[in-house]
């Protein structure tokens, strides 16, 4: 079975996740049922939604998903079916989840209530295809942050994060891009940010570098990708993606949090190094999660 805790937020959180749909993934035969259990999710953070739509996305080509949703109790202070809902997960699901939530709960009143128009705040979960769906992506995410009140160059800047990564996905892991943008005013307990998680479910970093650099092991393969122009498209003058990326998210808030899963391993990268965080489970796909405070 494939068990979420109460909370799907933190990168340790998307690990763990990953390390278990490894598991049955590997255990299970083609086209068997795969039991998802929600039942405990209260909370989710764009990094948590993005990664539990695309995992169950990928899961669902090879086995009839069978979910127990989470579950909405009088005194949650969090409605986490409002919000999946809100977020468009229900859309973007596989059908029989989408099912699964609609025979435990009434999700008809989430479907007609009357929406707050909220994109100047977030960029709901997205899945890209194509060129075309990045630059709509790109629209949104300049929106979000012109009506936040910054600098025209910060607004680029920001979006340039968001499209970077989302076109690497689309153009060199044959895959679709998944993106979550959500902008978040100070609080008493966490400072105004942007928090941003993209991922795709292609074969991941070490596997598309190895064997066109030359490194002594996987975390090295991961180091240079960041940090260096290291690239599996030499003659197309590619590589400089991912050091951008980097470069800005730390020139204009130096406090950042940037994340990276891939392979099998969890990282933490900071302006001037790569923190493994935990070891796991190969899984296909990477996802990043960068937390700009504003």
């Amino acid at each position: 079975m494939l068990q979420s805790t109460m909370r799907m937020e933190s990168i340790h959180d998307i690990h763990e996740w990953l390390n278990q749909c490894t598991e049955l993934n590997q255990k299970l035969d083609m086209c068997e049922n795969l039991f998802v259990d929600l039942g405990k999710l209260k909370w989710v953070s764009p990094l948590g939604i993005t990664v539990l739509l695309s995992s169950l996305n990928y899961l669902d080509r090879n086995f009839y998903l069978k979910t127990e949703s989470p579950s909405l109790d009088v005194a949650d202070r969090f409605d986490i079916l409002g919000y999946l809902e809100r977020m468009n997960f229900l859309q973007l699901c596989p059908s029989d989840v989408k099912e699964s939530f609609e025979m435990s709960n009434n999700m008809t009143a989430y479907y007609h209530r009357n929406r707050n128009k909220k994109d100047e705040e977030l960029d709901e979960l997205r899945v890209s295809k194509s060129d075309g769906d990045i630059v709509d992506l790109d629209k949104s995410v300049k929106k979000i942050m012109k009506a936040k009140g910054l600098h025209r160059n910060r607004v680029t800047d920001i979006a340039g994060i968001v499209t970077e990564l989302g076109q690497n996905a689309v153009e060199h892991t044959g895959t679709d891009s998944y993106s979550c943008v959500q902008y978040y005013k100070k609080s008493s307990t966490r400072p105004e940010r942007v928090e941003i998680a993209i991922c795709d479910n292609g074969q991941g970093i070490v596997k598309s570098l190895e064997g066109h650099i030359s490194a002594i092991d996987k975390d090295e393969i991961v180091r240079q990708a960041i940090f260096t122009r290291a690239t599996s498209l030499p003659e197309q003058d590619r590589g400089k993606g991912l050091m951008d990326v980097k470069r800005t998210t730390f020139d204009w808030s130096s406090d950042a949090e940037f994340y990276v899963r891939t392979h099998d391993s969890a990282y933490r990268i900071h302006a001037d190094k790569l923190e493994l965080l935990d070891r796991g489970k190969y899984f296909y796909g990477t996802y990043y999660y960068i937390i700009i405070y504003l």
